[in-house]
């Protein structure tokens, strides 16, 4: 049985509140013809209300059925399944095509059984997706006489569903978006000091003292991911912690992690001043 993660709409980021559903062709046709305005003024027949600035200012949701999307590769390592980037999604019974920038980018977090297991929901028809987005501003190309449209956007949140319960969700930037509180934590894979020789051990243990309050930094992570962390060491304890890389691209997980190695001592470490680097994953 497929358990949908009703809990994902209170996570850390939720989809765009107040966003117009798009469920007819009557309203794509509505919003190309305002597109095709450049000048900002309503287009002939357009009314006021939906004029070209006011378009390009909502946010739109769409139903993307299971014929009108594709699943890529499936990253084992991250646990990720990637959208198939090289596929425009496809709605309303074909009358819209959606080009959305950075579809190449978008994954969602799945085990390798939950991969299997939309795979096969999705050749029953019963795997869909709900795309936020905002059009870009690009004329919609087409044909108005035959009722079908490709549209320019720019995509606000992802939700792969089965059976229209949402179980996986990715970003604005297509990255996956995790549920607050899921067990994870921080491994240390290495701490380096300038002063030594690096240790057989990559100095895992080294920030022993901090690893409880990573691991709280890890519970309120948007998304796994892996970070690299400057600092100066003075008189055994950890100053100055500064994030240098984020590959999570997560910028309250970076200041916390900050936070908690502030002050934190490093064990082994003499009285000499130097500085160090810590590598840092949230699994």
């Amino acid at each position: 049985m497929l358990l949908p993660l009703i809990a994902l709409v209170a996570a850390a980021q939720v989809p765009p509140r107040e966003a117009t559903a798009l469920t007819a062709e009557d309203q794509v046709r509505d919003i190309c013809a305002a597109l095709k305005d450049q000048r900002g003024e309503p287009a002939p027949g357009i009314a006021p209300a939906r004029s070209r600035a006011q378009m390009l200012a909502r946010t739109y949701h769409v139903w993307v059925p299971a014929n009108g999307f594709g699943l890529g590769r499936y990253r084992e390592d991250e646990q990720e399944l990637e959208l198939d980037g090289d596929r425009a999604l496809r709605a309303l019974d074909g009358a819209i095509t959606l080009d959305l920038a950075g579809i190449d980018d978008v994954a969602f977090r799945a085990t390798p059984e939950q991969a299997m297991k939309w795979a096969a929901a999705k050749k029953q028809g019963k795997l869909s997706l709900t795309v936020y987005f905002r059009p870009s501003g690009e004329r919609c190309a087409g044909n108005a006489a035959a009722r079908i449209f490709r549209m320019e956007g720019l995509p606000l949140w992802w939700e792969l569903e089965v059976d229209s319960a949402p179980v996986a969700v990715a970003d604005e930037e297509g990255l996956p978006v995790d549920k607050p509180g899921s067990g994870r934590s921080f491994r240390v894979d290495k701490v380096l000091l300038d002063t030594e020789m690096p240790r057989p051990d990559a100095g895992k243990d080294r920030l022993a003292a901090a690893q409880a309050a990573l691991d709280r930094c890890a519970q309120a992570a948007r998304r796994r991911g892996s970070l690299v962390v400057s600092f100066t060491v003075q008189d055994g304890h950890v100053r100055n912690p500064q994030v240098i890389m984020d590959a999570a691209r997560d910028e309250d997980t970076a200041r916390c992690v900050s936070r908690a190695m502030a002050g934190a001592s490093i064990s082994g470490a003499d009285s000499t001043a130097t500085r160090g680097t810590a590598s840092l994953a949230v699994q």
